[in-house]
């Protein structure tokens, strides 16, 4: 009896470890969605101003043609006019030896293009042109049919879009007539000329042989026929012919999309309303593109000179695209806003580049421009842009929303293989809104963009300016444990190592304190729980091979006496293991094919997931659902509370959820974020954050001072930094890490950007990590750097480039840029292996000359 009771005991032991006591997982976000009530819109066939005033106010006018639904505003403040559409003929008409195709005009007339699935799976893309705002005609329908209707709103006007093909498709007529059924009916003679030209002896039945390849003059005769004497319906054709084996139909494609147009006192907003959209059973909208020709820039102008202006990108540190640049033969522009899903990571590595931290882009021409932000349904946005010459006349940029999320996925194996896309079942759940706000004067150019997007920052968000600092910020970060593969009596193990420990950190900041270097940050890597991977812990573990928790409060209270801040970092974004037995089930995200969301390490030779190959590797890390952040940084902290933090990818990286239970959208995992970072009270290091982190962040590293050069692309600019300058101290990379650019090149770029510095040290040889998974740490060596650290420190320090802040860039000639400081300091920078002359000053090759000097 007793050993039963022990084994009860035993077991309800296991079990309540198992099961109670697991984390909580926080409520959704709340979000609200526009109202929208889909009546009393006035049908546009009864509507005939091509110029009406919809709103106005001291800077703009907003007018709209209620034949087209097009819109333009005018700003009265210099007489600019941008289009919802172009006004012109593309002057492409005008050229013999060019062709532009209808699909290029039909959608230069478009307001909306939509990309849609069906129940196979396969996409296809329409636009609201021939679907509603212009018919073609038809059978059923005169040239020039609308099925769409105006509403008018505060400062605004709404139009509801009916998108359906109207013509009449070959399911209108029965496939086979019975012989005696169609040789009594008065039509026989013309029927059996135009359509049913076959015959089944055998089942005694007329045929239409090209069923699908109906003309419009047959099926307008067909019709006639068929619903105008015999009252046939479509039902009953279809129904007809499954009655002799037939089951071939589709259902037709239909949609109804509402947007909004609202003037604002520094442009226009346009919106698609969630609560408008109205889809069947067998097609769904997959993304849709707003305005892909609003604000356009034509090639050349009324005199036939090519315009001038570029379009900006918010790729890395910002991007532009120069007008009419000739990389019509190079790929568009096309890419998803703030970087992969963690949770939807190829099983094929991408290539490297650059993600996109705003949702703000924008066009400069010659006498006005404006910068477009993305302000509702922007975790599903990608930005577009093309230039002339590719398919017609017109330089553009403009967004696009997925309303779901897709992942392909791979059945069978050997040559019976075949692809299947994976769609999620509901729409976000979030308007989806593009706000444009035109630029005047000096603020026409991409500054005046970042200034925009800054001031839309504080007025939303209440960014604030907390960067008070007026010398050069030196953000050391040390690697300290991590975890090598062992070997005993055969058997292999893991083990953690040590590459700086707590007393040999305190020993470096103080030789970099003896060289007068006190204005640092200490940010550190690999201190607790497993080090460099960290496992999903409720508690803080020290590592006891860099001293333990003793040293660790030893070496905070040496930083705190100078002054100097420690950065602890903690990762509840992704963990390496799990301590409880079902925990991955728990607390791990899930990839919409069903399986567990990992953080892949990728075989570079393959450039596959190590777990996709037969080369040993470490196991992948567990993406964390982010409904559990809350929770476990709340049991985090109860353990140990750190005045300082680093917050390994969250506000940088967003990671969705999957499941047939529950979709947790990117959109929805910024929200979880955003609410989460908002509830901290510690001061945070962020790592390349996302906009919406900005304010939370204490200090920033990682920011990119480089754009993706994809071919299209003409120059990087430093967009991110003019919109964080002055707001918070902020870093690049660590400088000796890159692989890729010289020292110098990357020093030119701190001095571009107004970037502080930042390096990663250790105390042992970097060598030690050769045979690890974490050999990038190739140069880390403290004795190697010391001395560049203090003479890069001094020299920015003697330009003084902190005492003021980034408040303009101007691109001289190639390669070569000014940038300008508040307190009067500009400076030439040449980045050409060779020197240039600017004015009367000669810029050596990579480096820089100080104007006035």
């Amino acid at each position: 009896m007793k050993k039963i009771i022990a084994l009860i005991l035993i077991i309800g032991i296991v079990v309540t470890y198992i099961f109670a006591f697991n984390m909580k997982a926080s409520s959704m976000v709340e979000h609200q969605v526009r109202a929208y009530d889909p009546s009393n819109f006035t049908d546009a066939n009864d509507l005939s101003n091509i110029n009406r005033l919809v709103a106005s106010n001291d800077d703009f006018e907003l007018y709209i043609d209620e034949t087209t639904s097009y819109f333009k505003v005018v700003d009265l403040r210099n007489g600019e006019v941008y289009l919802s559409n172009p006004d012109i003929e593309d002057p492409w008409n005008d050229i013999p030896t060019k062709q532009i195709t209808n699909s290029a005009i039909e959608k230069q007339k478009s307001t909306l293009e939509i990309q849609y699935f069906n129940r196979s799976g396969s996409l296809t893309t329409i636009n609201n042109y021939k679907y509603s705002i212009y018919h073609p005609g038809s059978v059923l329908n005169d040239e020039g049919e609308r099925t769409f209707g105006i509403k008018y709103v505060d400062h605004g006007v709404q139009v509801k879009y009916v998108i359906e093909d109207l013509e009449v498709d070959y399911l209108y007529f029965p496939k086979y007539l019975p012989k005696d059924v169609m040789e009594s009916m008065d039509q026989f003679d013309i029927l059996n000329r135009i359509a049913y030209t076959g015959y089944d002896e055998e089942r005694e039945l007329y045929e239409i042989v090209k069923y699908k390849e109906l003309s419009t003059l047959v099926k307008r005769r067909l019709y006639d026929i068929f619903y105008n004497e015999m009252d046939y319906t479509r039902e009953r054709a279809i129904e007809e012919n499954e009655s002799y084996g037939y089951f071939e139909k589709f259902e037709k494609v239909r949609f109804e999309i509402a947007i909004e147009i609202v003037l604002t006192d520094k442009g226009v907003r346009t919106t698609i309303l969630r609560d408008s959209i109205v889809e069947n059973d067998a097609t769904k909208i997959a993304k849709v593109s707003l305005y892909p020709l609003f604000g356009t820039a034509v090639s050349i102008d009324d005199l036939g000179d090519p315009t001038e202006g570029y379009i900006v990108l918010p790729d890395g540190s910002g991007a532009v695209i120069d007008f009419n640049n000739g990389k019509y033969f190079q790929n568009a522009y096309n890419k998803r806003l703030y970087g992969q899903d963690l949770t939807q990571l190829p099983y094929k590595m991408a290539e490297q580049q650059q993600k996109i931290n705003m949702p703000v882009y924008g066009m400069v021409k010659e006498h006005g421009g404006f910068a477009a932000i993305i302000t509702e349904g922007d975790a599903m946005a990608w930005l577009n842009a093309d230039v002339s010459e590719r398919i017609d006349s017109y330089n553009k940029v403009f967004t696009s929303f997925s309303f779901r999320e897709v992942e392909s996925v791979v059945i069978g194996s050997g040559f019976n293989q075949y692809g299947v896309d994976l769609w999620t079942e509901e729409i976000v759940q979030t308007d989806f809104t593009v706000e444009y706000q035109f630029l005047d004067g000096q603020d026409n150019s991409y500054v005046g963009i970042a200034k925009a997007f800054r001031e839309y920052l504080e007025d939303t968000y209440g960014l604030s300016k907390k960067d008070q600092t007026t010398q050069t910020v030196l953000t050391t970060e040390f690697i300290g444990a991590y975890d090598r593969k062992e070997f005993f009596l055969g058997v292999p193990y893991y083990t953690n190592e040590s590459m700086t420990t707590f007393d040999q950190a305190q020993e470096i900041i103080g030789l970099l304190s003896d060289k007068g270097l006190n204005a640092m940050n200490v940010l550190y890597q690999g201190a607790i729980n497993g080090g460099l991977s960290q496992d999903l812990n409720n508690r803080v573990d020290f590592e006891k091979s860099l001293g333990g928790q003793k040293d660790y409060e030893a070496l905070e209270e040496y930083l705190e006496s100078l002054d100097i801040d420690l950065y602890q970092s903690i990762n509840i974004v992704t963990a390496k293991d799990y301590h409880k037995m079902f925990d991955q089930f728990r607390y791990t995200a899930s990839r919409i094919r069903g399986s567990h969301a990992m953080m892949f390490n990728y075989h570079y030779p393959s450039r596959l997931p190590y777990s996709e190959t037969p080369f040993e590797h470490s196991s992948d890390a567990y993406v964390i659902n982010p409904l559990y952040y809350e929770a476990i940084y709340n049991r985090m902290i109860k353990d140990y509370t750190f005045d300082h933090l680093e917050l390994s990818l969250m506000g940088s990286m967003i990671a969705g959820h999957y499941t047939d239970n529950q979709t947790i959208y990117q959109q929805y995992a910024l929200w979880l974020q955003e609410r989460f970072l908002s509830q901290i009270d510690q001061e945070m290091m962020l790592n390349n954050p996302l906009y919406y982190a900005f304010e939370s962040a204490s200090y920033i590293t990682e920011l990119p001072v480089e754009a993706t050069l994809y071919s299209i692309i003409d120059d990087q600019i430093p967009l991110l930094q003019l919109v964080l300058s002055g707001v918070v101290d902020y870093s690049s990379s660590s400088i000796n890490l890159a692989n890729d650019r010289s020292v110098q090149y990357q020093f030119l770029k701190h001095i571009e950007t107004g970037s502080n510095l930042k390096y990663t040290l250790t105390y042992d040889d970097s060598r030690e990590l050769l045979n690890t998974e974490y050999n990038y740490y190739m140069a880390t060596d403290y004795r190697n750097w010391l001395d560049t650290i203090e003479q890069q420190v001094e020299e920015l320090d003697d330009l003084g480039i902190h005492q003021g802040t980034l408040v303009n860039h101007e691109r001289i000639a190639n390669n070569v840029y000014r940038v300008t400081y508040s307190h009067g300091l500009t400076i030439l920078i040449n980045y050409n292996l060779r020197s240039v002359t600017v004015g009367a000053y000669i810029i050596p090759s990579l480096s820089y000359v100080v104007e006035g000097v």
